[in-house]
């Protein structure tokens, strides 16, 4: 009588080619992957006060899905901003409601932000 051993099949891939194959696949992909800087900035939340700034002296910008802006109805692009914030700020206008306008990509609304944030404005808050 004949007996046969039931030992462990042999796997028909070889688990160190496979992790060959995976750290060569992760090492191409970090090394091709395009590394961006992130910025970040402070975002501070409206507090409860007694005092609402006068409906002239806020600024409304609207940011729109294709990136640009309009400043009270005015258009305005995000590289020019500076050029007609000043008109603005000349007439007394130191408060900004930041409002996005349809489908805008995050960092559109983002660059606004930091754009609105380097002028001379007091604050500037986030709209719906």
């Amino acid at each position: 009588m004949r007996l046969y051993r039931t030992g462990r099949k042999r796997s028909l891939i070889g688990l160190t080619s496979l992790i060959d194959v995976i750290f060569l696949l992760l090492l191409f992909f970090m090394l091709t992957s395009t590394f961006m800087r992130f910025t970040s900035f402070d975002l501070k939340v409206a507090a409860a006060g007694n005092e609402a700034p006068a409906p002239d002296t806020v600024l409304l910008v609207r940011v729109m899905a294709d990136g640009s802006l309009s400043l009270n109805g005015q258009p305005a692009r995000l590289d020019d901003i500076d050029g007609v914030l000043a008109g603005f700020i000349d007439r007394g206008v130191r408060h900004a409601v930041l409002q996005p306008r349809g489908k805008v990509a995050v960092q559109t609304l983002v660059e606004a932000l930091e754009a609105l944030q380097e002028t001379q404005l007091v604050s500037v808050s986030l709209a719906r």
